[in-house]
């Protein structure tokens, strides 16, 4: 008997493959990388969304990756969800909690730190297409520390 007809192999590679595969509920992950200078005020982060092949309520998520650089405890953004065919606009000003009272991390990560930030979810229709804008509302100008910012849009 061949090594590629055991049972032992055919369960490992299903397994890997399994493991390894795309998550089909995810239908956007994308992020963008935030200048090295830092994140200028008049910078917006856009995400362009092709189209809508299943029509359901969507969940949203905002990921942020920062560095110890960066100088606060939270972050105030500013997202746009614009979809057309029917045209829907959505705007919500989210808070970033990035550290907690005693200025420990609340993301995960060690030099780099991940924080996924849960968006109100949206119903889109099938064929719509669009964007998603993030830009920050600090009174700094330009913040040092953001490294990435992206989206992930789920089912």
């Amino acid at each position: 008997m061949t090594i590629l007809r055991t049972p032992t192999f055919i369960a490992a590679v299903s397994i890997l493959l399994s493991l390894t595969g795309c998550n089909e509920h995810v239908i956007y992950h994308s992020y963008r990388h935030v200048p090295e200078q830092g994140w200028n005020s008049r910078n917006t982060f856009t995400f362009d969304i092709d189209t809508v092949r299943t029509a359901a309520t969507y969940q949203f998520a905002l990921g942020l990756r920062s560095t110890d650089s960066y100088p606060y405890t939270v972050i105030w953004l500013a997202v746009e969800r614009e979809f057309s065919h029917p045209d829907t606009l959505r705007r919500d000003t989210v808070k970033c909690q990035l550290m907690d009272s005693v200025t420990h991390r609340m993301g995960k990560g060690i030099y780099m730190y991940q924080y996924d930030v849960p968006l109100p979810p949206m119903t889109l229709h099938r064929g719509q297409t669009g964007q998603v804008r993030i830009i920050h509302l600090m009174q700094r100008e330009v913040l040092p520390g953001i490294h990435d910012v992206g989206v992930l849009i789920s089912r």
